[in-house]
């Protein structure tokens, strides 16, 4: 009796956790699943990558020896990912799929709702600060990269509204990413199921494998690279 009763204790209060994980909304618990544990050299791409440990869905795959290319509009945050992510590609610059100046917009202070989308923004008077860059495309900043011609493993996308437009500035037959995982702010699956990007991904031959709040996860079926084929 006594034993059982220590072993009950044990399993309320004492039981292991794995805190290695790091995503907002425990995206990279999902991708931990589905990836094949044997990759150990993988490449991502991560668009809109705020910090490199807090909210990160890289940031586990960067432990296991993977490396990639983090993106962000704030220069800031880059500067953070060249201080802790070296061998990394890191890259200033809003991502689309058209060749602009476009003007970026901050609420916060290093925070997470920077965006190119004015309307994104519920209550204008947050806007704290705002300048203007140059787009460049998801293909010419992997052309640029010491991973040109690579294909990708995990392609994750988080901008604040601009996600599909960039999506579309990504060659996605060359690229051939195993796993997207993308924002999206739909709130009932029937509006997931009627949106630009989950028609556009599953005509490209992409499968809808996860809801993550506000990620959706796709993955590409009969991947090498995934345990979920």
């Amino acid at each position: 009796m006594i034993i059982n009763l220590f072993k009950l204790l044990r399993q309320a209060f004492f039981k292991s956790l794995d805190k290695n994980f790091f995503s907002q909304f425990g995206e990279d618990r999902i991708i931990n699943e589905i990836f094949n544990s044997n990759i150990k050299n993988g490449f991502y791409v991560d668009v809109g990558c705020y910090h490199p440990i807090k909210h990160s869905n890289t940031f586990r795959l960067k432990k296991k020896g993977w490396s990639g290319i983090n993106i962000d509009v704030e220069i800031d945050k880059i500067k953070v990912f060249n201080l802790t992510r070296r061998n990394d590609h890191n890259v200033f610059a809003p991502v689309s799929n058209k060749n602009e100046i476009t003007r970026i917009y901050k609420t916060q202070n290093y925070g997470v709702g920077t965006t190119t989308k004015k309307d994104f923004i519920k209550n204008e008077n947050k806007i704290i600060d705002s300048n203007l860059l140059q787009t460049q495309t998801l293909n010419h900043i992997i052309e640029q990269s010491p991973f040109n011609n690579r294909e990708i493993d995990l392609l994750s996308i988080d901008t604040e509204g601009s996600d599909f437009d960039v999506l579309k500035s990504l060659n996605i037959e060359k690229y051939n990413p195993k796993i997207i995982i993308i924002e999206s702010h739909l709130n009932k699956i029937e509006g997931v199921f009627e949106s630009e990007i989950y028609k556009y991904l599953i005509n490209k031959k992409y499968r809808l494998r996860s809801w993550a709040f506000y990620s959706l996860i796709f993955i590409l079926p009969n991947s090498k690279e995934l345990r979920d084929r």
